[in-house]
């Protein structure tokens, strides 16, 4: 063993670096010198962030928003789907087209059952 002194050393540098180090990063001058300029370049905007709701009427507005957006993304789908579905096929007469697009999806579904 090396000795006291060398304890004290090692109890002194265990001690006094970790210290040292939240001084000179903890600095405000430092932060204002090399972090504040780049900190937009990894951090997103305030503005931009998401804010949850915080009471029952922003719940039921970010609700009814939602809805409003899957019920659209859902109408485009079924109009995509209609138009796809109403082309007619040279070797298909009128008369066999499908009664109605949302029948036939419905059907669709219904045979895509197990129970």
């Amino acid at each position: 063993m090396a000795g006291p002194n060398l304890e004290l050393f090692k109890f002194g540098l265990y001690l006094f670096f970790p210290l040292a180090v939240m001084v000179h990063y903890g600095d405000p001058d430092f932060y204002a010198r090399n972090v504040a300029p780049i900190r937009d370049q990894f951090w997103p905007k305030e503005e931009s962030l998401y804010r949850p709701p915080r009471n029952s009427a922003d719940v039921r507005t970010a609700l009814d928003e939602m809805k409003a957006k899957r019920l659209a993304k859902r109408e485009a789908r079924l109009q995509e789907q209609g138009e796809s579905l109403s082309l007619p096929s040279s070797s298909q007469p009128k008369a066999e087209q499908p009664r109605s697009q949302i029948a036939s999806l419905v059907e669709d579904k219904r045979s895509q059952r197990l129970v």
